[in-house]
């Protein structure tokens, strides 16, 4: 099995119906918090909710509990390669956040600007994927986490707030680096969870 067959079957796992479903209900319920409080958070505030949301999502309990009963070894994907395969599915599914916030700011006719929607979504990406280790942790350092994912997404509302010129690039750069760093220590995590045999 090759590196691509071995990602898409993780990923197949992850993706399936209730995934759908999950997906969907996230949206709907993104779409009736945005329609009557999303000129009341603005683009900053906005940030730092769909992070919240996301990086409590990506630490959700039974979602934690899957991926703790899923079978690591599937080679030839080793560290960052299995980081990347496991952290596909729940990436995705946070798109529904900011989408259904989208969404609604649209439908109440506040429709968002385009970069602060796209802020969106990497605010939605950098906190999943921070929050992701959380899932083989329990108690504070779960919690820690969690955190740690508000605060990533949270520094993407920075440029808009000081460099509103440049904020979208800035936040891009900031998503980049904090991304690859998530990635990495998830790698990290799933290598210390479920060593391979002696």
């Amino acid at each position: 099995m090759n590196e691509a067959r071995a990602t898409l079957a993780i990923v197949r796992r992850h993706i399936d119906r209730r995934f759908a479903r999950d997906w969907a209900i996230e949206f709907v319920i993104l779409v009736a918090l945005g329609y009557p409080f999303a000129h009341v958070f603005g683009p900053a505030g906005a940030v730092c909710v769909v992070g919240a949301l996301c990086a409590a999502n990506a630490a959700e309990r039974s979602h934690a509990e899957s991926l703790r009963r899923l079978t690591f070894f599937a080679a030839p994907l080793y560290g960052r390669q299995l980081a990347r395969a496991h952290a596909i599915a729940p990436a995705l599914g946070a798109l529904a956040i900011p989408a259904g916030y989208a969404t609604g700011a649209a439908l109440r006719g506040g429709a968002l600007a385009p970069a602060v929607v796209a802020t969106l979504v990497l605010a939605a990406l950098v906190a999943t994927l921070v929050a992701l280790s959380s899932a083989f942790r329990d108690g504070l350092r779960a919690t820690l986490y969690v955190v740690l994912g508000l605060g990533a997404a949270a520094s993407l509302a920075l440029p808009g707030l000081f460099v509103p010129a440049h904020a979208l690039a800035i936040a891009a750069a900031l998503a980049l680096v904090e991304g690859f760093f998530a990635l990495r220590a998830f790698g990290e995590t799933l290598a210390r969870y479920d060593p391979l045999p002696a």
